[in-house]
């Protein structure tokens, strides 16, 4: 049963040239879709846990002018995701994981302050990904393992795959599928860890231009399949 589902929401900035729009516009129709994407997941029960890869660690690298861009939309989405009555209406609280310390302060208020005011959502749960790698993710989690042994918390015997999830940036179901749009077919660092088991839905459209049927149809072709983990 699909209780998890992840989304890389990658192609904006292809979809603005293929479509002559600027790149402020791109991003605002890939938000908005995020939205859409959100009141299309609560329409199935057993889903419990979404993830959205909203920010990369690699993302934070780009130019001024487009962290801008990006940083003031991820801004205002934050300050209107605590003050809709979506997330308690459907008992949703929000997530967010990643190195959100090299966030400018003022967002890192935001999180701090919508994180706090879902906390007491308990039916579902969505991650936001910002500042976001997995391999950087396996590392942070490595370094707290060794300081926890060094300081004789813990004994490195008693340490294993289930163990080790509790050192991540947080503890969720791992997902059971990962969709990425653009037709790009790689994890670009997203989940390193939790997705040794997920199955992949490849979408060939751009993020703005995911439908509510696209989203179906990924979670058609996953209840198809046969999971066997390896057995």
């Amino acid at each position: 049963m699909l209780n998890s589902i992840a989304f890389i929401p990658d192609g904006n900035r292809r979809f603005a040239a293929k479509s002559n729009v600027s790149l402020v516009q791109s991003y605002a129709l890939g938000t908005q879709k995020a939205w859409d994407v959100l009141e299309w997941l609560v329409k199935y029960p057993q889903i419990k846990a979404g993830t959205f890869y909203t920010l990369s660690l690699e993302n934070l690298q780009r130019n001024k002018a487009e962290l801008k861009v990006l940083y003031t939309l991820f801004g205002n989405q934050v300050k209107k995701a605590r003050q809709s009555p979506f997330f308690s209406e459907n008992g949703i609280s929000l997530n967010f994981i990643g190195r959100k310390n090299l966030l400018p302060k003022y967002l890192q208020k935001e999180i701090r302050e919508t994180e706090k005011a879902t906390e007491n959502n308990t039916e579902r749960t969505i991650n936001l990904a910002v500042g976001y790698n997995g391999q950087v993710e396996i590392a942070d989690a490595a370094k707290k393992i060794a300081e926890e042994v060094k300081e004789g918390r813990i004994n490195s015997e008693s340490i294993n795959k289930d163990t080790f999830k509790k050192y991540l940036y947080s503890e969720f179901q791992e997902p059971d599928l990962i969709v990425r749009t653009s037709g790009t077919q790689r994890l670009s660092g997203f989940m390193t860890y939790q997705s040794a088991y997920s199955e992949f839905y490849f979408s060939q459209k751009y993020w703005p231009e995911f439908e509510e049927t696209d989203l179906q149809a990924a979670i058609t072709d996953f209840e198809e399949r046969q999971r066997r983990f390896g057995k």
